[in-house]
């Protein structure tokens, strides 16, 4: 005795769940790829502001110096007129050095933050960035120049 059962009708619902899946795995990537470019995004906005922050930085020490070195100049001329003491050049001077020394404040350490932004591993450190005047290497050609000498017996010159 052999019983066999077979639905005459199932309503398409098999099917149904096969596109619903495919689906679900079609929107699952479309949501991953647009998370990773509103991710990408923010990053680029992010390191662009912290970027032009350090820029503004750079520009606020040298005026910062600048002011100082003006502001002791008049002092000492004013000192010179009997119109300041000693101890007012000094307060400059020291106004001075302080502007020099603090730290994020000097010159030096400053026009080195922008460079030190466009370093960040999000940001890709590219030597054209930095706008310096030298050649890239480029790994291509130097393989072009060297593909066919034997065991370096030739120099990419070609000597």
């Amino acid at each position: 005795m052999l019983n066999l059962s077979v639905p005459i009708y199932q309503g398409g619902a098999e099917y149904s769940a096969i596109r619903l899946d495919q689906g679900n795995g079609r929107t699952t990537a479309a949501q991953t790829s647009i998370k990773f470019r509103d991710q990408t995004q923010a990053n680029v906005v992010q390191t662009w502001g912290q970027l032009q922050a350090a820029k503004a930085q750079v520009e606020a020490a040298v005026r910062q110096n600048d002011a100082s070195e003006r502001a002791l100049e008049g002092v000492r001329n004013e000192a010179q007129a009997g119109q300041r003491t000693t101890l007012d050049v000094l307060n400059a001077e020291q106004a001075l050095v302080n502007a020099r020394v603090q730290p994020d404040r000097r010159p030096a350490r400053s026009r080195r933050r922008p460079h030190m932004v466009c370093c960040r591993p999000s940001a890709g450190c590219r030597p054209k960035s930095f706008g310096y005047r030298f050649s890239i290497y480029d790994p291509m050609a130097h393989y072009q120049q060297i593909r066919d000498a034997w065991f370096g017996l030739r120099t990419p010159d070609g000597r």
